[in-house]
């Protein structure tokens, strides 16, 4: 029986740079987004191409932990992936502030703060002072998961010029939560792929 096993991922990619002032800013370092998107289709092509039809079980064996090493290094890549967020002047002394003065903690999150305080430094001290300018801080995807729930957690009253600018820090973040979640529901259909094209070499045939 023909082997009928494809992946279906209907998500859209998202943007990964900003522009600001007619510079383009990436969120995603290049080389990652193109090695990532390389080994997608590597394995979406290595099950299309291999349909166990008539190997023996050693041999369909050898195409599961094939595959199963390709997903692999993509997680292991995907993993390791170091995301830029980029603030202006106005976001940076508002997060700094809602950091130092407004937020609360416990053991779970008081360092963690106490680290992003240090990463994001004094605005004068790391560049321009200029308001339009943007600064790039790095983050992993777990980094910016603890930042969202750090200052998901702040309330705002009114819509003031503070509340537009912590509007804008969230969505700041959710520029690179975007990307994770683009890159993650490819991990999860990936591995569920593999399953059901693994699942589908009993009905392809046995060499014997």
């Amino acid at each position: 029986m023909e082997n009928k096993q494809h992946l279906e991922n209907h998500v859209i990619k998202p943007q990964l740079s900003i522009q600001n002032d007619s510079v383009e800013y990436r969120l995603m370092p290049f080389m990652h987004e193109l090695s990532l998107d390389s080994k997608i289709i590597e394995i979406e092509n290595y099950m299309k191409n291999n349909d166990g039809k008539y190997c023996s079980e050693e041999e369909k064996d050898k195409l599961y932990e094939d595959a199963k090493n390709l997903w692999k290094s993509f997680i292991s890549e995907f993993k390791e992936v170091v995301y830029t967020i980029y603030l202006n002047k106005d976001q940076h002394t508002l997060l700094l502030d809602l950091l130092n003065n407004k937020l609360e903690y416990d053991a779970n999150t008081v360092f963690f703060a106490i680290e992003l305080v240090k990463l994001l430094g004094k605005w004068e001290e790391e560049g321009s002072p200029e308001t339009s300018d943007l600064k790039g801080y790095l983050a992993d995807a777990t980094e910016t998961t603890y930042i969202y729930h750090l200052i998901a957690k702040h309330k705002v009253v009114g819509l003031g010029k503070d509340t537009m600018t912590f509007a804008d820090i969230l969505l700041r973040i959710g520029e690179i939560s975007k990307i994770v979640s683009y890159y993650d529901t490819h991990a999860k259909s990936l591995s569920k792929a593999i399953q059901d094209w693994v699942a589908s070499f009993d009905e392809a045939g046995v060499n014997i």
